[in-house]
């Protein structure tokens, strides 16, 4: 009995601990080359729901993305998205300070 209250405990505790780190996630970030724009809706342990990415890559098509989830990392403020299995990283994001978004997207991505 113990050990099930000390775990929920625990798992309580980080599950505050993150969202008190993805407070400042949450909400509207400008990517840094100025190029697009992420809105985050919430942040639940690694678990990140995104309304909308919009951004214009390399290639110059514009792309966008609604309601995708991402893989969060709190301690280092990156996320990354992947579509299928043959692209797992298709985007990174690495949330800074300033409210700005740098992402990166990978060689495989087809959007």
């Amino acid at each position: 009995m113990k050990k099930t209250i000390f775990t929920i405990a625990i798992f309580t505790l980080l599950m505050v601990s993150s969202a008190a780190f993805a407070g400042d996630i949450i909400g509207n970030h400008g990517l840094s080359s100025n190029q697009g724009f992420v809105r985050v809706k919430s942040v639940v342990g690694n678990r990140m729901a995104i309304d909308f990415i919009i951004y214009t890559p390399v290639k110059g098509n514009l792309v966008i993305l609604s309601d995708v989830f991402a893989d969060y990392n709190p301690k280092t403020k990156q996320a990354v998205y992947s579509e299928e299995k043959s692209c797992p990283d298709a985007l990174k994001f690495t949330f800074q300070s300033n409210g700005r978004v740098i992402l990166r997207e990978a060689a495989c991505a087809v959007f």
